[in-house]
């Protein structure tokens, strides 16, 4: 997409993405990058129709370059279906594409908290969020059956 993006997430779940990609004896790494739970948040968002209106106290969670091939054609697919369709040059506007990501994965981040994360989330004083526990093969079994259930749902591009 040309030059590369900054890309944005809550400063309060900075914490949630880090933990999940450490690897450690006691809890296995998750997710590998955060592209990755950035991408799977997102498309939670775009898959409940849920988004949110902005980004508050947010922080830089990663470079739009480091998204390959595939995750690069689902945001810009979710963008286009966001815009009904109608609005092609979209897709020439990686900026307005993150931006519409980025309000997605905040919002599918949020669900993921309410629907997943909750018994392994601690908020600290200053109203970050972390998760917090030594074994996470509990975390990633309740997240898998989490986004299998999410194929029961309509398709979103329909």
């Amino acid at each position: 997409m040309g030059l590369a993006e900054r890309i944005f997430v809550q400063k309060r779940y900075i914490d949630i993405f880090r933990e999940l990609r450490i690897d450690k004896q006691s809890s296995p790494r998750i997710f590998k990058e955060n592209k990755d739970l950035f991408v799977l948040c997102c498309t939670i968002g775009f898959k409940l129709n849920k988004r949110s209106n902005e980004l508050k106290s947010s922080e830089m969670l990663l470079w739009s370059n480091t998204f390959d091939e595939y995750q690069e054609t689902v945001l810009k697919a979710i963008a286009l279906k966001s815009v009904g369709n109608s609005d092609l040059t979209i897709l020439d506007k990686p900026a307005k594409v993150y931006q519409i990501a980025q309000l997605y994965a905040d919002k599918g981040m949020e669900i993921l908290i309410e629907e997943i994360f909750k018994p392994y989330i601690k908020e600290t004083k200053d109203g970050t969020l972390s998760i917090v526990y030594n074994e996470k093969a509990e975390l990633l079994e309740a997240l898998i059956h989490y986004v299998y259930s999410l194929n029961e749902i309509s398709d979103p591009f329909d």
